[in-house]
């Protein structure tokens, strides 16, 4: 059956930094490598996703369209040109919403990756001031909203889309689980690019490759540094990419045992890890982070927190400690550097296991079909509110 051409719209303008960036030039660049002559695609990219898909000399020629345009969250609920422009295409694909609007009249697929939302009772709100716990329940509640008039959901594990069942957010025939992965530079040491050289290697360097969300949890890591030699006599150095105001608002102590490395584009990240001794990622609550998957591609031993969603993506080949114990991270630590170090061949058992979880074209072509069952009709959506 010959498929009705269709306008496709691949929406990126609202992702900025962090890991959202990374996926959405992945699936962009991938995009790129396949013919589709069945559908019209077009690439609205904000400026950091240009800058990714352009160092990594990903072709943007096949598409239809290849814009550069920059939204910023619920801000853009109030920029209606920008929304009556999405229905000049039939299917709106938004990486990550939600999609702030009431003006949409297509078809929308939108990615999930908001952990806030789908585990809402979360131990993280404990620590917040009222007045923040407040806010975050009434930015998430007005998420939640805009995800609901999604046609269709695409999460990246099946934690994400149970938790999305239950709460009814999306329905059991337009909710879709695409893994996520990580991204096809781990293959192509050639687009490697450098990061400031770390010269002092007297200390045991620790790395945590992200933004700094409540959720990360880490600001525990002071405290495992202190542990690590009042205890272990292991001396260590914590490594960040932050931006300028999440390490403004980092405590001293936190900033003393910490270097602040910046956010680095996706081809950067392969150098970071490689200058780490190990990975630590403490975080609480996730739907699916490619940290843990790109530190075991790279052959870093990796410490992660006990929790569901970091044990679904690294089985047995992370070394896992209670996040919310400082304490635990620092014997997790201790245990295997105070006996030589991780063992060579459980990281690479570790590095295949992460290259076969899922891949950069794997995913684009899973993308690709969904666009096209969709366009067929075949999956029945209702109409955009």
């Amino acid at each position: 059956m010959e498929h009705e051409l269709k306008k496709i719209l691949i929406n990126a303008s609202n992702l900025h930094v962090g890991g959202g960036v990374q996926v959405a030039t992945s699936i962009i660049g991938e995009l790129a490598k396949f013919e589709h002559p069945e559908l019209k695609i077009s690439i609205w990219a904000s400026s950091s996703v240009h800058k990714n898909i352009k160092q990594l000399k990903y072709t943007t020629e096949l598409f239809s369209e290849y814009k550069i345009l920059n939204t910023y969250g619920i801000k853009s609920i109030f920029s209606p040109k920008f929304y009556l422009k999405t229905n000049d295409f039939d299917i709106v694909v938004t990486v990550f919403g939600p999609l702030y609007s009431f003006l949409l009249n297509t078809k929308h697929i939108s990615g999930f990756a908001q952990p806030w939302i789908i585990y809402p009772d979360n131990e993280i709100y404990k620590n917040l001031p009222l007045t923040k716990k407040v806010a975050t329940r009434i930015k998430f509640l007005v998420q939640k909203f805009f995800f609901k008039r999604s046609d269709l959901i695409v999460a990246e594990l099946e934690h994400v889309k149970r938790k999305l069942l239950e709460q009814k957010i999306g329905k059991p025939d337009t909710t879709f689980v695409i893994h996520n992965c990580i991204s096809s530079i781990y293959t192509t040491p050639e687009h490697w690019k450098p990061i400031k050289k770390i010269t002092d290697k007297n200390k045991l360097r620790l790395g945590f490759l992200g933004r700094n969300y409540p959720h990360k949890n880490t600001t525990i890591i002071p405290n495992a540094i202190k542990i690590l030699k009042e205890r272990y006599n292991i001396s260590a150095e914590f490594f960040v990419t932050f931006t300028d105001d999440e390490w403004s608002s980092c405590s001293e102590e936190f900033k003393k045992c910490t270097n602040n490395l910046g956010p680095l584009t996706v081809a950067q990240c392969p150098s970071f890890y490689r200058q780490m001794d190990a990975i630590v990622f403490p975080s609480l609550l996730e739907c699916f982070s490619a940290t843990p998957l790109e530190a075991m591609a790279m052959e870093k031993p990796l410490f992660a927190s006990d929790r569901d969603f970091n044990r679904d993506i690294c089985k047995d080949y992370a070394y896992y400690f209670d996040p919310l114990s400082p304490e635990s991270a620092a014997k997790a630590i201790a245990d295997v550097f105070l006996k030589g170090g991780p063992d060579p061949n459980r990281l690479k058992l570790a590095k295949e296991h992460a290259f076969g979880f899922s891949n950069p074209r794997d995913r684009a072509q899973k993308y690709l079909s969904l666009l096209l069952d969709v366009a067929d009709n075949k999956i029945k959506l209702k109409r955009a509110k």
